[in-house]
């Protein structure tokens, strides 16, 4: 038979398992966000890629710009601010996420004293 849980290990304990699944939880969120981050990241990296294609193009072809290049030049880089802006947000969730395991962390190892 299995030893008898202390009256304040039965009381501890569901706070413990709430605890636990807390920080399994603030794990899923950081590697949610890692990815999207990732994904952020690679269409920054291809709408910059696109950019220096067409800014060259655009030197070959002419000096200056037509309106329809003009509207295609802005909303690339228009594309590439509001992906910098989604990345930085999910900067600032992974730092809070962070924050709260170690929080969780601390008051696990109290829980276990």
């Amino acid at each position: 038979m299995g030893q008898k849980a202390s009256g304040i290990e039965r009381f501890f304990a569901p706070s413990l398992n709430k605890i636990e699944d807390e920080l399994r939880s603030i794990h899923a969120e950081i590697n949610t966000v890692k990815t999207r981050m990732g994904e952020f990241d690679n269409r920054i990296i291809k709408l910059e890629e696109e950019y220096k294609h067409f800014t060259i193009k655009m030197d070959k072809t002419d000096n200056g710009m037509t309106t329809e290049s003009k509207v295609l030049f802005d909303s690339v880089s228009e594309m590439e601010k509001q992906n910098r802006n989604e990345i930085d947000v999910l900067k600032r969730t992974i730092d809070v996420t962070q924050r709260r395991l170690v929080t969780l962390e601390a008051k696990m190892k109290e829980l276990g004293q």
